[in-house]
């Protein structure tokens, strides 16, 4: 049922059934009726934006949308129209408002995916959810799980965090769509929930950067163009998320700043399927690539020589890059890996395997503090990289020095294990000579395929030992490496 709220302090947490939504059709002669019999008898008539009462939390997705789109906005397209009468592939979405759902009438009637509730704020949890995402994957759909965002009342990555838990993460399974953010307007108050529009696109950021970082895929985004363009001052650097657009008209309309294609339309909240009525923009085929597929994550990698390796280093979450001040993810290929970050991505390569970071720093220059620590002394204690001893005896690190990329080929020489393996006699690089202290992880990782150098115009081979390692060839070698290495 879709329903607008401005308190939610008299709201009881659970209900014994959940309401169903019907048609606008029902719902106004049920407001009728209910106010012709309250009349009668002396008591206040409840109005139509009132609607019944429903569980604290439990906001379907869209909820909101009646009472603030404009009524020229809405029931353009009728309950009854036909799934196959837009073009797209059809689909739908449901919360616990539709209870025990009947999957295989739905698919019957051509429902090919489906988007299920999981959670809200981090408080309130789909008692239906396992049910339905089963029942809809059982019913040969492709499903997803959605969020419905409550930005004031905690962090994003909190948010995130307690949405994973129903263990609707993304899978490259070819079934799983990726995870849907809700954001709509605040059914207990203020439109934008007394957030700045940059407070709003940090909100947002912090909950896309935890659910990338644990499930190597960006969340899909659904809202209005006005909500977006409202509270997050037209942020535009959201548009490597799928975009999941409301307008309950007969076309999508203009979308929200950032975007120039939308993935998803929701064009009505009833019709032939239970819950509100979606369509994918594009085939059977491309919405089971879509499934599959994690796409571009980075704003600023787009077909350059190592585009295919930084996605997947951002899709495993080796790295998630930065996020810019009008919310874009970008990766800045061109930038020198420093010492930290390269600790980060090793230990994150490895598998982010237990270890307990010690209490005090055996680095002069790295505190404990520092927000690679943890990653920089399992470096170290895997004799990984155990940094310099300087003049004074004291032990550094230098974390924010660039990595060479003679130091790179002997941290992932180090990080294989230290394989046997027999340097050539003679250099295949002009500029190693064989007495370089890293000769052998030079020539150790030309001979994996993890880096083979520049072929110069002159025909020679050189390695460059001395270069700072660039972020997108860092992304190629530990691609490269990750190919070879992996199952190890």
């Amino acid at each position: 049922m879709k329903f607008s709220m401005s308190s939610r302090s008299s709201l009881p947490k659970t209900s014994a059934k959940p309401p169903t939504r019907g048609f606008a059709g029902a719902k106004t002669a049920a407001v009728l009726l209910a106010t012709m019999l309250l009349a009668a008898s002396g008591a206040t008539a409840a109005t139509a934006s009132e609607e019944s009462p429903i569980v604290q939390n439990d906001h379907a997705m869209g909820s909101t949308i009646r009472g603030h789109e404009s009524a020229g906005q809405l029931f353009s397209i009728q309950a009854t129209d036909s799934a196959s009468s837009l073009p797209g592939v059809p689909g739908m979405d449901v919360s616990s408002h539709q209870g025990v759902v009947d999957w295989t009438k739905a698919a019957a009637n051509g429902a090919k995916f489906a988007y299920v509730k999981a959670s809200e704020g981090t408080e309130y949890s789909n008692p239906y959810f396992a049910d339905q995402y089963a029942g809809a994957a059982s019913a040969g759909m492709l499903r997803g799980a959605y969020h419905f965002a409550l930005p004031n009342a905690s962090s994003g990555a909190a948010q995130a965090s307690y949405f994973l838990q129903s263990g609707a993460a993304w899978t490259p399974d070819g079934k799983t769509l990726p995870a849907l953010l809700d954001l709509e307007y605040n059914p207990y108050g203020s439109t934008c929930y007394g957030m700045t529009p940059g407070e709003m696109v940090s909100w947002v950021s912090d909950f896309a950067t935890t659910i990338l970082s644990r499930t190597g895929r960006l969340p899909a985004i659904y809202t209005t163009t006005d909500w977006w363009n409202t509270c997050t001052g037209r942020a535009n650097g959201f548009g490597n998320h799928p975009l999941h657009i409301a307008r309950w008209e007969s076309t999508p309309g203009v979308l929200p700043a950032g975007w120039n294609a939308y993935t998803l339309w929701q064009y009505s909240d009833s019709g032939v399927f239970p819950g509100d009525q979606n369509v994918f923009n594009g085939t059977a085929e491309q919405l089971s690539a879509f499934a599959s597929n994690p796409g571009p994550i980075f704003s600023d990698i787009s077909g350059g020589q190592f585009t295919t390796e930084v996605n997947w280093l951002g899709s495993r979450g080796i790295s998630t890059g930065w996020t810019e001040a009008n919310g874009a993810r970008t990766y800045r290929p061109l930038a020198p890996v420093a010492r930290d970050a390269m600790a980060a991505f090793m230990y994150r390569l490895a598998g982010s395997p237990a270890f307990t970071a010690p209490a005090k720093s055996p680095f002069t220059d790295v505190a404990t503090t520092n927000p690679f620590y943890k990653q920089i002394t399992w470096l170290a204690s895997k004799g990984i990289s155990t940094g310099w001893i300087e003049s004074t005896g004291t032990k550094t690190y230098r974390p924010f020095e660039p990595v060479a990329r003679d130091a790179m080929a002997a941290f992932m020489y180090r990080l294989a294990g230290s394989p046997e393996f027999n340097a050539p006699a003679e250099s295949p690089f002009t500029d190693v000579a064989t007495t370089n202290p890293f000769y052998k992880q030079i020539t150790w990782l030309a001979s994996s395929g993890i880096s083979s150098g520049w072929t110069e115009a002159d025909g020679t081979k050189t390695y460059r030992p001395f270069e700072p390692v660039a972020r997108d060839a860092m992304a190629a070698f530990m691609s490269r490496f990750d190919t070879k290495f992996g199952d190890q």
